[in-house]
């Protein structure tokens, strides 16, 4: 597998497949890593996931629902091998489900067999462009609504990289050590959001978790054919799932005290057109997207994290809502293995 070694790596080059036949395709490019640590980013595996099915539909199909179950830890230097099953050829929407598998005793070109252990699986629809009479959303005005964060910043690139894991030790270790950026194929800038997260001891957290609130900047890196819209609605699916967990533990105020944490399921709706999606503008400029983050809720071992994606215009293009485990330390509170 090539290996993305820094931040420069394009998106395109991130998300591209080896067909194995019409039916399976395997990836070519190394995923990325939270923290260093030995586990691939979930983000990785769930927009590939998609662009894969987005390979088998006619023209004009595009990516708009993806739901992903996250079933084992996806492995670094294993290629994840994409199996489609063909669900639904419609009119105006197509249906794909999606499995993917990782053998590491496998030869790195062998297909995947039934015995290969899955790793994700997702439900995938996708559909043509439409013109509608009717059409709503919340208005929200990013500016107005976090001027105490955001006034004074006339770019994205005003505020630092989000960090590789967002958690204190990270931070601490990223202040001290200043690392490059090394998150590939999506630029991604972390809105500081302690003076909005007021009251915020000891890890900048709101009194209330459901108050807490993060804002994340993103756009890709490298060449986008516009030709290929389902590239550029499956960089808003990877970008998604950046620190998202993070966001739950650090509004709960658990910071680093966390013993295990992983996503189980995350759904993504993208509710504009081909344009809309784009993340280039018609001069071929970058274009940045804002995602509002937040928690509804946490209990039993888990924490939800739900937000909303917006473009440059206020626009709101898509929402997403991840379900994930998040539970504690061993020994926290005087329990065995507590949970959050």
């Amino acid at each position: 597998m090539s290996s993305p070694t820094h931040g420069n790596v394009p998106f395109t080059e991130l998300m591209a497949l080896d067909r194995i036949d019409d039916n399976t395709f395997r990836s070519i490019a190394r995923p990325w890593s939270p923290g260093n640590g030995d586990r691939a980013f979930g983000g990785h595996v769930y927009a590939q996931a998609a662009y894969a099915a987005s390979q088998t539909v006619g023209k004009g199909f595009v990516v708009h629902n993806i739901t992903g179950l996250f079933i084992l830890p996806g492995l670094l230097d294993v290629p994840f091998v994409y199996t489609i099953q063909r669900i639904r050829e419609g009119g105006s929407y197509c249906t794909r489900s999606v499995t993917v598998t990782q053998n590491p005793s496998a030869p790195p070109a062998a297909q995947s067999t039934t015995r290969d252990p899955i790793c994700f699986t997702a439900l995938v629809s996708l559909k043509r462009d439409e013109t509608s009479p009717y059409s709503h959303q919340a208005h929200v005005d990013l500016a107005q609504k976090y001027t105490t964060v955001l006034w004074g910043k006339k770019s994205p690139t005003d505020h630092p990289a989000a960090p590789s894991a967002d958690r204190p030790a990270q931070w601490t270790y990223e202040h001290t050590h200043n690392p490059p950026d090394s998150f590939p194929g999506v630029e991604v800038r972390k809105v500081n959001m302690t003076p909005y997260n007021s009251n915020q001891p000891p890890h900048g957290r709101a009194k209330d978790p459901i108050d807490y609130r993060q804002l994340q900047y993103y756009r890709a890196i490298g060449s986008m054919p516009k030709e290929d819209v389902n590239l550029h609605a499956c960089a808003h699916l990877y970008a998604s799932d950046r620190n998202s967990m993070f966001l739950v533990t650090n509004a709960l105020g658990i910071g680093d005290g966390f013993g295990m944490m992983a996503s189980l399921s995350h759904i993504v709706v993208l509710h504009v057109g081909t344009e809309e999606l784009l993340m280039v503008d018609r001069k071929g400029e970058k274009r940045w997207f804002c995602q509002e983050a937040w928690t509804e809720r946490s209990g039993g071992g888990r924490g939800l994290h739900v937000s909303r994606i917006w473009d440059e215009k206020g626009v709101h293009i898509g929402s997403t809502m991840q379900d994930g485990m998040v539970r504690l330390k061993r020994g926290e509170k005087g329990e065995k293995g507590a949970k959050l």
